[in-house]
């Protein structure tokens, strides 16, 4: 039984000559094992009308399909499977791989449509539908929808009825001579059982034994794959868990040294030590705002990493009841003297303290808003509007900041969620972004069992939809 799984994969390690650049991506590996899947099935299929060729005299006399079309068809199948070989080395040799994946599909669909009708023309020799052989579509019907989206699958599954149907028709309007499984006479005496009963018992029995063995060595193949995708799954975990704590540690260990030389640049500029020359003031400046931007940095960066480790712990969060009203009342009071270097408004007037609760870490809703609004400020143009607003819903509370900036392109909507992810456009509007924004703000809506989406029109502006379980909802 061993010996039996393994020659599969040999035959097909054997027959495989595609480049390494067909194998790292799942695609083009998942097409280049199809086309050897094919390639061995027909080969196989060729051994067996070669031995019933030659054995029919002792094999199956009673059958009416003779030596000849069962010889023709197994060298037939074999020029086939020898032009379908070189034309997948031609394939794989291309230097241009989206060529060769076009070529190597192509191939593919050759190889089933051919088979289809050498099997078409095998069951009309063997007897049109009382042949056992018309069940043997199956065989390449199952590998369609094993190997290839549903509407191939279908249109597969569609082309063998037409070639069985066909085949009816043709017989029934005497367009070609009536054919039988068995020759006429050959059973001893009417209703007696004869061969005939064990070639269509033995057929029938032969292709259950053959589907059982395609579909249960894919089975365990795609097994295999999962328990290797979940592996790397595993692993990707773990790396992303070493990456968080990693990035807390150094954070956190760069926080005091950044602070230490922002101080003594302070005292620098206050002339605590001395006098200081223009020139010099003006290049402490610089490392003054840069070590600020720095430092901000470093604080989304803790900021992540915490709600990563809490998620990942899953932790769950100290909360209280929340006034979001008045969050973003004081959200808006931190974000003013920015707003009026900008020249940008607020327009708030429908999020009233008082009237909007949740149920939330007031921290992490400072941060949430921090973000959300700061970036509505920063990607704002002069002299326009961001405008906030909270709507009870049933059983929550739907926030909405909407601005009038650069927006975003709709292929980048989720992107923008994605950490350091930046447009080009953002860039240039707001280059000392560390990209954070938004990432942050996801995670703490995901710890607070709430949703967040945008909606934006590419030189007209974003919105920003957050929906809160209600305070009443959460109690529940």
């Amino acid at each position: 039984m061993s010996r039996m799984r393994t020659a599969l994969p040999d035959a097909i390690a054997f027959l495989d000559r595609s480049p390494a650049s067909w194998k790292e991506g799942v695609e083009t590996a998942e097409l280049n094992r199809r086309l050897l899947w094919f390639l061995l099935l027909r080969a196989s299929v060729i051994a067996i009308l070669l031995l019933l060729g030659l054995g029919k005299s002792l094999l199956i006399r009673g059958l009416t399909i003779g030596a000849p079309s069962l010889l023709c068809s197994a060298g037939l199948l074999c020029v086939m499977n020898v032009l379908f070989w070189l034309h997948y080395r031609k394939a794989a040799a291309c230097a241009d791989i989206e060529q060769g994946k076009l070529m190597a599909a192509m191939n593919i669909q050759a190889q089933i449509i051919l088979d289809f009708l050498i099997l078409g023309f095998l069951v009309y020799e063997c007897g049109g539908i009382e042949s056992p052989l018309v069940y043997f579509f199956l065989f390449h019907n199952t590998l369609s929808c094993l190997f290839f989206p549903r509407r191939i699958s279908f249109f597969h599954t569609l082309l063998s009825v037409a070639i069985i149907l066909a085949i009816h028709l043709l017989v029934r309007a005497q367009a070609v001579p009536e054919t039988h499984f068995i020759r006429m006479g050959y059973y001893p005496y009417p209703g007696a059982s004869g061969p005939g009963d064990f070639y269509q018992l033995g057929g029938i029995a032969f292709m259950y034994g053959v589907a059982w063995y395609l579909i249960s060595t894919i089975t365990d193949s795609l097994r295999e794959r999962e328990r290797q995708l979940q592996e790397k799954v595993r692993e990707m975990t773990e790396v992303d868990r070493e990456k968080t704590r990693y990035m807390l540690v150094t954070t956190h260990e760069l926080k005091a040294p950044f602070a230490a030389i922002q101080s003594h640049i302070n005292v620098m500029l206050e002339g605590y030590a001395g006098e200081v020359p223009e020139k010099v003031r003006e290049i402490l400046g610089k490392i003054r705002a840069r070590c600020a931007i720095l430092s901000s940095m470093l604080v989304e960066m803790i900021q992540l990493a915490n709600l990563a480790s809490l998620k990942e712990r899953r932790a769950e969060l100290t909360t209280e009841r929340v006034d979001l009203g008045r969050a973003v009342e004081d959200a808006l009071a931190r974000l003013d003297e920015i707003a009026r270097e900008k020249r940008v408004s607020f327009d708030a007037g429908a999020a009233v303290p008082g009237r909007h609760f949740i149920l939330a870490n007031p921290e992490q809703m400072q941060i949430l808003l921090n973000n959300i609004l700061g970036n509505a400020v920063a990607y704002s143009r002069p002299g326009t509007a961001v405008a906030v607003e909270l709507r009870a819903e049933d059983d929550s509370v739907l926030a909405r900041v909407r601005d009038r900036g650069i927006g975003i392109k709709k292929e980048h909507l989720e992107k923008v969620f994605l950490e350091h992810f930046r447009e080009e456009k953002a860039v240039e509007v707001n280059p000392n972004s560390t990209g954070l924004g938004l990432s942050i703000a996801r995670r703490i809506m995901e710890l607070h069992k709430g949703r967040i989406w945008l909606e934006s029109e590419e030189g007209k502006g974003t919105t920003v939809w957050m929906e809160f379980p209600g305070y009443g909802a959460q109690r529940r």
